[in-house]
């Protein structure tokens, strides 16, 4: 019963937040074709509301490591769809030429211009990449 009660309690979020998105992760992009630089591209498709926004936050996990977070970019708004385009740096980590799949999730959250209401989003896909930085080194 207690084990039931921490379940639900875990699962029911925040207070205010809901627990489903309600932005939906149209497409992702994502590509490193130099050991420092990288390049991430994500569109929003944004329920019944209008187009504004004060700012999209986001954050970017690698294969379960949290690798990158952000506020906006290059956004463009065109109806109810948002496109964001940003830079990745990735210095101090080592990096791996090639192709190769990457689990990779995407969340985050697009504030209203009037500052009453947080639209949150979420989104994890296998990407093939080309190049990746390789966040779990092996020590010996």
């Amino acid at each position: 019963m207690v084990a039931f009660l921490l379940l639900a309690l875990s699962c029911a979020g925040r207070p205010g937040v809901p627990a489903t998105p309600t932005v939906v992760v149209t497409a992702l992009e994502l590509d490193f074709p130099e050991r420092d630089r990288g390049a991430l591209a994500f569109s929003l498709r944004l329920p019944d509301v209008p187009p504004a926004f004060s700012e999209v936050s986001w954050e970017l996990f690698l294969d379960g490591a949290r690798f990158a977070a952000g506020i906006e970019g290059e956004v463009v708004a065109t109806g109810g769809l948002l496109q964001l385009t940003t830079e990745l740096a990735s210095r101090h980590l080592a990096w791996r030429e090639g192709d190769a799949f990457l689990d990779v999730v995407l969340q985050g959250e697009v504030d209203l211009r009037d500052g009453g209401e947080r639209l949150r989003f979420r989104d994890r896909r296998e990407l093939l990449v080309h190049g990746r930085p390789q966040l779990h080194i092996p020590r010996d």
